[in-house]
């Protein structure tokens, strides 16, 4: 089985590529570090030849993009996309301007999944929505809010590994699930 991840130098996308590597699978990943920019759709075909697609990597359209390029070419074959969101999506409450681009993101990628999920026994797609988790670009998030929220958020903030191990059990498992929320 041959995995690909979005995102695998940093954060989540680093963890999931570590622990299936461990784990005996045949990972391949894309960052911007290795050029893999997935608001540009020419690096999307890479995926192809893969069995599972975790699409983890974060940018306001390009998430969604992969999903879509992804399905339409897998629609018919027996695949998995396991999507990497956000259990805050609906939250907007007390929350900077700021995180309103990223949610409504996020949000769009788990209606098109859900979608797929509800109309194809073929080719599945899941979401898995964590928590705030302790990444580079979640800090980054972070800027702007006040002091007193922010040591709050990170007393609280989940653990990479805890996210791959999550990922990893959808990836081994037989069961379908349309979405698995993982919170602290």
């Amino acid at each position: 089985m041959k995995i690909f991840v979005t995102g695998h130098s940093s954060g989540i996308g680093k963890a999931i590529y570590q622990l299936a590597q461990k784990e005996g699978y045949s990972v391949t990943g894309g960052s911007r570090s290795t050029g893999f920019d997935i608001s540009d759709e020419r690096v999307y075909q890479q995926i192809l030849d893969c069995d599972i697609l975790v699409n983890n990597a974060y940018h306001k359209t390009g998430q969604l993009d992969i999903l879509r390029y992804v399905y339409n070419n897998w629609q018919n074959l027996p695949k998995k996309i396991i999507n990497v969101g956000t259990a805050n999506k609906d939250n907007q409450k007390n929350r900077p301007y700021s995180r309103l681009e990223y949610n409504v993101s996020k949000k769009s990628l788990e209606t098109y999944s859900y979608w797929i999920s509800e109309n194809n026994s073929v080719c599945y797609s899941m979401m898995y929505n964590p928590g705030f988790v302790k990444t580079p670009l979640s800090i980054e998030g972070l800027k702007g809010w006040p002091d007193i929220e922010v040591d709050r958020i990170l007393s609280q903030a989940m653990d990479v590994d805890e996210c791959a191990k999550t990922i990893l059990f959808m990836v081994e498992s037989k069961h379908k699930f349309k979405e698995i929320t993982h919170t602290y």
